[in-house]
Parts: structure tokens; sequence; C-alpha cells
């Protein structure tokens, strides 16, 4: 068994952070245990309680550090730079890669588990599903304004859309395979495009 003690200082932490993360998408809430992780990392169970003392701890960590993930991916230049059709789709990508791991999106977690959650875990939820959402409606907003986009309504509105059918792609991939949530993202863009060129006809 490795030392906490000899690993890179917060290294111990970001691997628990990591795996906790990752089973969080793939188990849920009570899908797994501070023991099965000292043991996937080969660390002793008084190391992960040292960085958490409790579960409820380690599941609110966990959220904002989807959040605090998904600020730092939004702000690099090559997505600040890059057009909103652009920013969409590779906003999408990000939620292929749950799919290629068979999870569900950190909100699909939440959603199904809000109940048994935390108070501070549903917290950072909330936090992170507005965060979500605002970028959404901005870029799609900022889409609609260029002519890229069309849709109905108010862009927020569009913006939970896009997240609602992103989940239940993850949902239905874990069921059927991959291919479906490739083809609910083909079926989102496609009636955004499909809209813009209807009015610009």
């Amino acid at each position: 068994m490795v030392s906490a003690q000899r690993r890179p200082r917060g290294e111990t932490r970001r691997q628990i952070l990591r795996l906790a993360a990752r089973w969080l998408q793939q188990r849920g809430y009570h899908g797994f245990t501070f023991a099965q992780i000292a043991d996937a990392l080969e660390i002793r169970s008084s190391a992960v309680h040292y960085h958490f003392p409790a579960k409820d701890d380690l599941v609110a960590a966990v959220f904002a550090r989807y959040r605090a993930s998904f600020a730092w991916w939004s702000q690099q230049p090559v997505q600040v730079q890059a057009s909103p059709a652009t920013r969409l789709e590779r906003f999408l990508d990000l939620e292929a890669r749950s799919a290629d791991n068979e999870q569900v999106s950190p909100l699909g977690v939440a959603g199904v588990e809000y109940a048994s959650l935390p108070a501070a875990a549903c917290s950072e939820a909330e936090a992170f599903r507005d965060d979500l959402v605002a970028w959404l409606a901005t870029t799609l907003d900022a889409g609609r304004e260029a002519g890229e986009f069309g849709f109905v309504g108010e862009p927020r509105d569009q913006a939970r859309l896009v997240i609602a059918a992103a989940q239940g792609a993850l949902q239905l991939a874990r069921v059927h395979g991959v291919r479906d949530f490739h083809a609910v993202r083909r079926a989102m863009l496609g009636n955004l495009l499909t809209f813009r060129a209807c009015k610009t006809s």
C-alpha cells in the first residue's frame, strides 16, 4: 500500500475526488464507500477521512469540482473565441465523454438522487445547474443573433431543453449504447439549424 504522505502535496485529495466523481456518475451516491475508494487508490481509509471527514463532505466537494471544471473549460480562450455553434457542439462533446464512459451526467445523478443527497451537495448541484443554464442561454442567444441558430422563446428555456435532452440521451446510452446519445445530439443540432433555415428562406 502506497503511503499518502509520499505522494505529491495535494495529489491524494485530487485522486480521491477524481475517483469519487467517476463512481458517482457510474454508480450513484449509494454505490461506493470510503473503504472501496481506499482500496482502489491503495491508501488507508483514514487517509480518505483525513481529507473528507464524511461522505457528505466528499460528495459536496465532487459537485463543487464539477462546477469548477466547467467554469475553467468555458473560460478557455479557444472556447471564448469560437462561434456559438462551435461552443454548443463542444459542450455536447463534453457530455459525450460521459456516454463513452458509461456514465450519466452530474445533474442526472442529482436529479435521480436529490432526496438522499446531503444538503451541501444539493446546493452545489443547484448552483451547477444555474451555471450551465446561464452559459447555454448566452451561447444560444449569441447564436440566434449571429444567424447560426433558430428557435422560438427565451434562450434560458432553450438552454433547459438542451440540458434535459443531453441528460436523457446519456440515460438512453446506458441502456442501448452510445449511438443513442449521438442520435439525440444530431437531432438537437439539426433542429436548431433547420429552424434557422426556415426562418431565413
